[in-house]
């Protein structure tokens, strides 16, 4: 019986996570603010998604924790009891303006306190997983490369969120930690549901911007709505099991290569999401370029659905391109996934 201590653990991929790894017969600790009510539905419903047993989620040992006190506010000495793998998920997810100091205490000082608890007090033969964003590479042209990042302006970045990540990484690569070869940083693609059923427990990423677009569109149904979008704009689409699964075993692989892209060989592009997005609701969504809107304006109703979607909109605006390789990997989200993913948001996700 291998031992896991997961922190953030009712966040999206953790529940995931605990989920697989109590199935399997692994020992977790659990770590999170919430309480152990809350942790274990979250376990349980990832389990139902994953197509397991959620009475497992008994098993999941649920202590509280705090990223902000070096020590994590918990009993140090009865979670690092035992070598264990430890998995640093935790994080505040926001693309909202005005965040950045929460986002540094959270994402930058936490992950660094996390680190350094580890260090103090896990046992020889432990291991350090730090959950990442491949979207750290912000806007910097270029192939984003599996390698420790260099320290970058927030000019460079999208959002303070992605600044955040980036940073925290950045300060990871210059821990004892790091040079002694402990470490394995999983960078994910963009979150979302089950391959098999497009079940998610999720509101962020692509599903934010789904529930923002049939508001409108359930109020005002037939209206056309223009996004400015790069030509080749796609976008990293991860199903949650695919990413568990590549995580898991990349964590009990050799960690010579300490940075890992998990995100698919082929992203989605987004006049694919556009088109299966408009199949589900009564709204035809069009990619366009900024010349086409110079030429057209956008309508009073295209430019508040724009104002709305402002967070998640500029991630159509590029062309990204990740270094990964096959063990990394997730399995792509084909054109059949792609519509279960969306018909299953739309039918069963979004808000009454």
């Amino acid at each position: 019986m291998a031992d896991h201590v997961v922190d953030g653990a009712n966040g999206f991929v953790a529940s995931h996570l605990i989920g697989a790894l109590v199935a399997r017969g692994d020992s977790v600790v659990a770590l999170a603010r919430a309480g152990e009510e809350v942790v274990r539905r979250r376990v349980a419903d990832a389990l139902t998604t994953l197509h397991l047993n959620p009475a497992l989620a008994e098993k999941v040992q649920v202590e509280r924790f705090s990223l902000a006190e070096p020590e994590l506010g918990t009993s140090t000495s009865e979670v690092f009891a035992e070598p264990c793998t430890y998995w640093h998920s935790a994080a505040l997810i926001t693309f909202f303006p005005r965040r950045e100091a929460e986002l540094h205490a959270v994402n930058v000082v936490g992950s660094a306190n996390a680190a350094a608890a580890f260090s103090r007090h896990a046992k020889p033969g432990s291991r350090y997983v730090h959950v990442g964003t491949a979207y750290q590479h912000g806007t910097t042209q270029g192939k984003a490369l599996e390698q420790w990042p260099e320290y970058g302006h927030p000019s460079e970045f999208r959002n303070d969120y992605e600044h955040s990540k980036r940073t925290a990484e950045v300060d990871l690569s210059r821990t004892e930690l790091a040079r002694k070869g402990a470490v394995l940083v999983a960078r994910l693609g963009v979150m979302v549901g089950h391959s098999g059923t497009g079940r998610a427990l999720s509101d962020l990423g692509i599903y934010d911007f789904i529930r923002v677009i049939a508001l409108f569109a359930r109020r005002t149904p037939g209206e056309r709505v223009r996004f400015v979008c790069h030509p080749r704009a796609a976008l990293h689409l991860t199903p949650v099991d695919g990413t568990v699964d590549r995580m898991l075993a990349l964590a009990a692989g050799p960690l010579d290569r300490p940075v890992r892209h998990l995100v698919p060989s082929a992203a989605v592009p987004v006049t694919d999401v556009f088109a299966a997005i408009s199949r589900h609701l009564p709204v035809e969504l069009v990619a366009v370029t900024a010349a086409d809107v110079e030429a057209e304006p956008f309508g009073r109703f295209e430019a508040i659905v724009n104002m709305r979607c402002k967070f998640t909109s500029p991630y159509f605006r590029y062309e990204y391109g990740f270094e990964s390789h096959e063990d990394a990997e997730p399995p792509p989200v084909t054109p059949r996934i792609l519509d279960l993913l969306i018909s299953w948001y739309v039918r069963e996700g979004l808000p009454e």
